[in-house]
Formats: structure tokens, C-alpha cells, sequence
């Protein structure tokens, strides 16, 4: 269960990957941004600062340092917790405060992955459910256009393909192109 600390490195072995990390960092400052009030002096700005000092440690210096980075990832995502209980955040309603707890989950889900080794489970649906899909996905042989839609003049098929294209075969095939550039 507890090996070397971290257990990894680097971060997926590309800590500027497209990361979930980052997806939860992103929902907690839109929240903090959200209902950031110019009249109020305390803000949001405990929590945005630790947020983003977070990110420091995960994109900068966790590939360099890291034990240091993944400690540092840790502690300040515990204390950005803590700041999320505060009795400021129940002033704004469930609603805001669920959604700053969510992206904090989100990227706890990733900073415990990475720094302890656990399958997570953001890291279980990637690897059951997105992964399958993306590694080979499903396209038909036969493509074709839906019946009175028609390709524009000036666009050209590379030789051997067969007209008329199938819109649900191409969507099926760029989906899966997208979801592999996105590992959770």
C-alpha cells in the first residue's frame, strides 16, 4: 500500500499534462472569483492563494523536487480544506460551497493518486470506462451522409475513401481522438 513516497516522480511522466489536478484547481478559483465580493475584505483570497500555491508545487517544483512537490501539494490542498469549512463559505448556500468542495475532491483525487500510489476514483473510471473507449474505438467500415446533406465543393476526400460519408462514424472516431489526449 505505502512504497516509495511519492509514487511518482513526475507527475504521469508530463506534470503539464492535461491533468484532473488542474480541472479541480480550475473549478475552486472560479468559485473564489465568483463570489468574490469587492465591499468584503476577507474574500476568497485564503483559499485562491493556497490553491494556486498548490499548483506551484504540482507543475513546478514536484518534477524537480519530489518529495518536496508532493508534500507541498498535500498540505496545502488539507489547509484549502480547511479554509472551505470556514463558516464564511455558509453565507453563500449550498450550492456555492458544494461546488468548491467539488473541485477540491477533484483534485485531491489526482494529488493522492500520484503522491501515495491509490486508485482513485476519478483514476477507476478513466481505466474501466474512458480508456477502452479511447484506445479502440468503434468506427463502421460503411460511412455515409444522412440522406440530403452533401459535402461542400471545395472539400476533398483523401483517395480510396467512399462517399457518402456516415456523420455518426466520424463523430465515433473524433470523440475517441479527443478523449486519448485527455488522461485523468
Amino acid at each position: 500500500m505505502f512504497g516509495s513516497f511519492p509514487s511518482e516522480a513526475e507527475p504521469d511522466g508530463a506534470v503539464f499534462g492535461p491533468h484532473h489536478f488542474y480541472l479541480g484547481v480550475l473549478l475552486i478559483l472560479l468559485v473564489c472569483w465568483v463570489f468574490y465580493d469587492a465591499d468584503d475584505e476577507t474574500g476568497p483570497w485564503g483559499i485562491a492563494g493556497l490553491t494556486l500555491l498548490s499548483v506551484f508545487s504540482f507543475a513546478l517544483t514536484w518534477p524537480y523536487y519530489p518529495a518536496v512537490g508532493a508534500v507541498g501539494v498535500l498540505v496545502l490542498l488539507g489547509v484549502a480544506t480547511l479554509a472551505a469549512m470556514r463558516p464564511r463559505w455558509w453565507r453563500y448556500g449550498v450550492v456555492p460551497q458544494s461546488a468548491l468542495l467539488l473541485g477540491l475532491l477533484v483534485a485531491w483525487d489526482d494529488a493522492l493518486s500520484h503522491a501515495l500510489g491509490w486508485r482513485t476514483p476519478l483514476d477507476s473510471l478513466w481505466a474501466r470506462y474512458l480508456y477502452p473507449y479511447v484506445s479502440d474505438p468503434y468506427v463502421p467500415e460503411e460511412v455515409r451522409l444522412p440522406d440530403g446533406i452533401g459535402l461542400p465543393a471545395e472539400v476533398r476526400l483523401p483517395e480510396g475513401a467512399r462517399l457518402p460519408l456516415d456523420l455518426k462514424a466520424l463523430v465515433a472516431e473524433q470523440v475517441g481522438g479527443a478523449l486519448a489526449m485527455v488522461p485523468l
